[in-house]
């Protein structure tokens, strides 16, 4: 039985939409790491009807485009609603000039990262909505967005935070709905678990996923839709939502696993009830159902070689006494933020400082299992350190002994023999860096050293790596795409936040080799992980098949809906 929202949507309306817009708006629907080839498999499985039937019979149509390197949200978001993702490496990196980390499961990094966005490019969502999503991009309505999360900033900011949130608690009947689909949910974990451990399945250990599981499957999308459809009876220009449960899954399961795929039901119906909505609406809005990058299946690194890259370096001979910090994507740092937002909450100093030093667990662990304090206390002058940040199937690894980005040949000098060791380890598929000259260079197998990137496409010498053929041979039968990739993986090695040393993890039988501990990844290049989807109307005079760059979706959004004046 449908809910009637109407007493809600007539007094949500008195809330004044700052800038209201004459002609079109535009909504923005983003399945978290669905790729084009999941949908396909989605809706063949029949899955998702309601999108189905909008494919082929309302005009809408599904494209296949290109995300580009790095393949995950903060690259991608940025892009889309900035316009920039130059210098953004994936979804955590070390800026060495300042010995900060910036991790984006971490408010204060995301909020940051758009503080420097947003001095030198306009926010597409200025007067609209934003949910869930990394960056806000200068909405007035932020909710549950990371950059904007923290208590510190919360009361801060001139942003609307949790008006929806409780007009939602209010709505006693989508509440008990909502809670009894918690309790469902939380249920259903569990028991795939058991399942899993009945058919020994490979599986992680479970943590505090269920609760995490719980928000992203079940509140954080009914909050969010609740208020996207509020939003468009209201008139708000631009509203963005990011569905991130089949993401945590795929993660957990794969991406292709019945656990994750089911998710997608739920989400159809989501999709339907905002497409309904503005066919009802006075306003005339543009909707579009997408993905930020995809995944590939994987198998963990750590699988493969029963230690983490870390620990096998630990294990080099003349490298034992060396300073190693390795990136652990573990839940520990979800307890640590939750209780810095109940001590700012509080504002009591010397609580909050009791309290942090029982979880002062940064994710980072050092040799002797200490961790580092939020990357600030590193001295980057010593020949010691080397700090691994694994982004999935890429490690942007980064040594101490230069301030600035370090060349091969540096690393050669600084660190004997460690490049050659490193390729002997199983799972690894290439290694690039740059030179001297500031060059994109790969290790070529063949010749023991490394050569310009140009050279070794130009040359044929990529058919020596195994894992590169296996990449470009997706893009065989078109050239242009091809040479799309390549341009995209020696722009992000040019990165001045990539790495000093970049792994690419070992791609083949359309299986990456993954340095975190997940069974779908993505990051890097090779697979699904680099190809999502957009459904949209085929009203709309913009081909999404021509991305290969989120910015370009930035420039047709901005010019198109914010500031008509490009003909498209």
């Amino acid at each position: 039985m449908k809910i009637n929202l109407s007493i809600f949507k007539k007094s949500i309306r008195k809330i004044n939409v700052k800038d209201p817009f004459l002609n079109k708006g535009f909504i923005i629907f983003q399945i978290d790491g669905l790729s084009h080839g999941a949908i396909k498999k989605a809706l063949s499985l029949n899955l998702m009807p309601h999108l189905k039937k909008m494919i082929s019979d309302d005009g809408f149509r599904l494209e296949k485009y290109f995300t580009g390197v790095p393949s995950d949200t903060p690259f991608f978001q940025a892009g889309l609603l900035y316009g920039n993702n130059d210098n953004i490496p994936g979804f955590r990196w070390v800026e060495k000039e300042t010995g900060e980390e910036i991790i984006f499961k971490k408010p204060d990094s995301a909020g940051t990262i758009e503080k420097l966005l947003s001095e030198n490019n306009r926010g597409l969502l200025k007067g609209g909505s934003s949910y869930v999503n990394l960056f806000s991009g200068g909405a007035s309505r932020s909710t549950f967005t990371l950059s904007t999360f923290s208590i510190r900033n919360l009361f801060k900011r001139k942003v609307r935070n949790f008006d929806i949130f409780i007009i939602f608690m209010f709505h006693i009947f989508t509440f008990l709905k909502t809670f009894f689909y918690v309790f469902f949910e939380f249920l259903f974990e569990l028991w795939e678990k058991l399942v899993d451990i009945i058919e020994k399945r490979e599986s992680n250990s479970e943590g505090i996923f269920p609760c995490l599981r719980v928000m992203s499957n079940v509140v954080f999308k009914d909050i969010e839709t609740f208020g996207c459809i509020m939003d468009i009876s209201r008139g708000v220009p631009a509203i963005y939502l990011d569905y991130i449960g089949y993401d945590e899954l795929a993660h957990r399961r794969g991406p292709f696993s019945k656990s994750a795929l089911r998710t997608l039901k739920s989400l159809d119906r989501k999709i339907n009830d905002i497409y309904k909505e503005t066919g009802e609406s006075g306003k005339k809005y543009d909707l579009f159902i997408i993905s930020d990058h995809g995944h590939t299946p994987s198998i963990p690194f750590v699988r493969i070689n029963k230690k983490k890259l870390r620990e096998i370096i630990l294990g080099f001979e003349g490298y034992e006494n060396l300073i190693i910090y390795e990136f652990d994507t573990g839940y520990d740092e979800a307890v640590k933020r939750l209780i810095t937002y109940i001590g700012d909450f509080f504002r009591r100093k010397v609580f909050y400082k009791k309290i942090m030093s029982l979880f002062s667990a940064c994710s980072l662990r050092g040799e002797k299992g200490d961790r580092l304090n939020e990357g600030k206390n590193l001295n980057w002058n010593e020949n010691k350190i080397i700090y691994i940040m694994n982004s999935g199937p890429m490690a942007n690894l980064y040594f101490s002994g230069k301030l600035s980005k370090m060349s091969v040949e540096d690393i050669e000098n600084l660190y004997p023999s460690f490049i050659s060791r490193i390729l002997k380890i199983k799972g690894i598929g290439f290694i690039m860096g740059v030179n001297d000259f500031g060059e994109v260079v790969i290790y070529d197998k063949k010749s023991g050293g490394f050569i310009t990137f140009s050279i070794f496409i130009e040359t044929g010498k990529y058919k020596s790596l195994p894992t590169f053929v296996n990449i470009l041979g997706m893009y065989n039968n078109n050239p242009e795409e091809k040479e799309i990739v390549i341009s995209s993986i020696s722009n992000f090695c040019k990165f001045k936040n990539s790495g000093d040393l970049i792994l690419f993890g070992e791609y083949k039988n359309d299986i990456i080799v993954n340095f975190e501990t997940q069974l779908g990844a993505h990051g890097g290049i090779g697979g699904g992980e680099n190809e999502p989807f957009a459904v949209y109307s085929r009203d709309v005079p913009f081909d999404f098949s021509s991305v290969y760059n989120s910015c370009k979706i930035y420039d047709f959004l901005y010019n198109y809906y914010i500031n008509p004046g490009l003909n498209y």
